[in-house]
């Protein structure tokens, strides 16, 4: 299945900040990935550490199917 990965707006400010606009938008997580799951971007500088708040399946009026992973920055625990 294909994956897509959205931001929270916290950590689009950080994604923003720190210039990884273009990494974030290449990450391919797997299906395997689940909510809860810190996601680690490791450069040059300190590691920026993200967590998958929450995953959802859309499905396109074509029935094409999407796994989105929705991650947040900074990485706190998830709650409901």
């Amino acid at each position: 299945m294909k994956t897509a990965i959205e931001l929270t707006q916290t950590a689009r400010r950080k994604v923003d900040a720190e210039g990884l606009g273009d990494r974030v938008a290449g990450l391919v997580l797997g299906e395997w990935a689940q909510t809860g799951d810190f996601v680690e971007l490791a450069g040059d500088g300190e590691a920026l550490i993200f967590i998958i708040h929450a995953r959802r399946i859309r499905i396109e009026a074509d029935g094409r199917q999407t796994l989105v992973f929705k991650l947040d920055h900074p990485a706190r625990p998830v709650t409901r």
